[in-house]
């Protein structure tokens, strides 16, 4: 149901190649030095590697510190980022997510990347266990809250939803996504103080947006605030003044 269109798997990519998106790893990785037989090494080399843009050598090196350390979790998780950018393996990316995260029971990172796999999959259950579990690791993980609000709503838990909407609002007072999500479930419950300050935030955090007062003005019409949905289309003729103001059917009264 969300307005906002959630960013695939494979979009991911940029956002989980560098040192900050790694930061969680770093204990796992200091645990990981005492191996001696190189995987390590080799797990450094493919993520180096992978940074310089050498994907193919990347995967190579990574596959032999997996093969060497069938039990540790980082290069499972690296392989599946290396597929997403290559060849966008959607089994290989299962199989090896699904592995990360049992292995790396405490990195948020392969719950979070799991959850948005099994969610694209529409295995919603299994999204909704892991992308908890990701967010009971590092609860400021915004995009894995939002998903996980989106996936309540789909599973007809609104309140579950509702609720982690606020939670996505309280870490990002800008998230459009969860406004207009939060907009349209307090809309369709009547409670349409709340939608309405909602999708003011929206039009107030972006000035000038003719979309996003059109929407506004669009809400008020459905409500039956009149006056107020003229006022929107108003200024949004001013924004705009090239396009054709919205034409409303004549002023009844209204129910504010």
């Amino acid at each position: 149901m969300s307005f906002y269109k959630v960013l695939p798997l494979v979009c991911l990519v940029p956002l989980l190649v560098g040192e900050a998106a790694r930061a969680d790893d770093a204990a796992l990785e200091q645990a990981a030095g005492r191996q001696s037989n190189g995987a390590l090494a080799l797990f450094q080399q493919g993520v180096e590697l992978a940074r310089q843009g050498d994907l193919p050598e990347a995967l190579a090196r990574l596959e032999r510190a997996r093969q060497l350390s069938p039990n540790w979790a980082l290069p499972y998780l690296e392989i599946a980022v290396l597929h997403m950018s290559t060849d966008n393996d959607r089994e290989a990316i299962g199989k090896t997510l699904d592995t990360a995260a049992r292995l790396g029971g405490d990195n948020p990172r392969a719950h979070y990347l799991y959850g948005v796999y099994l969610q694209e999959e529409s295995r919603r259950g299994e999204a909704i266990v892991e992308l908890t579990k990701a967010l009971q690791l590092r609860p400021s993980m915004v995009d894995a809250r939002y998903r996980l609000a989106t996936l309540y709503i789909e599973d007809g838990r609104q309140e579950d939803g509702i609720q982690q909407y606020e939670y996505v609002l309280k870490s990002k007072g800008s998230h459009v996504g969860a406004l207009r999500d939060l907009a349209l479930l307090y809309e369709q419950s009547g409670q349409l103080e709340k939608a309405e300050a909602r999708l003011k935030t929206i039009t107030v955090q972006n000035p000038g947006n003719v979309t996003h007062l059109t929407n506004l003005a669009k809400f008020y019409e459905r409500v039956g605030w009149l006056e107020k949905a003229r006022a929107c289309y108003r200024e949004a003729e001013r924004l705009e003044p090239t396009k054709d103001p919205r034409k409303l059917r004549p002023l009844l009264k209204t129910k504010r």
